[in-house]
């Protein structure tokens, strides 16, 4: 019997804490999971220009590209529960959005599932 354990809001708190360092440290990229054009030149991909997304899969897995992970799943869900857009992808793509701003919607939202977890 495979047993599944429930992803806290402690635990997402962290992963995205994480994905807003790796933003920090690298950079926001728009319109895909890392910057292709770094990439292409040979820079290992963790250290690419990353988008929220990205971030996120390099906190969980050391790779921006899609792992099928429940937890980045579950930050993705987080995430957007608490912006006005569509997705993600909309909010990091609207034009003057920067890396300060995915840090700031990163870190508030960090704290806040861990007001929510403390209630």
């Amino acid at each position: 019997m495979i047993t599944t354990t429930a992803i806290t809001a402690v635990e997402l708190a962290e992963l995205i804490d994480k994905a807003a360092a790796v933003i920090a440290r690298n950079g926001l990229a728009k319109r895909y999971l890392y910057d292709t054009r770094q990439a292409d030149t040979g820079l290992p991909l963790d250290q690419c220009r990353v988008d929220i997304i990205g971030a996120l899969n390099v906190a969980a897995h050391g790779t921006p590209r899609y792992a099928t992970s429940r937890i980045v799943y579950a930050a993705e869900r987080a995430l957007e529960q608490r912006i006005e857009h569509a997705s993600i992808v909309t909010w990091v793509d609207q034009t003057g959005r920067d890396a300060d701003d995915a840090i700031v919607l990163l870190k508030t939202v960090a704290a806040e599932l861990r007001t929510e977890a403390a209630i």
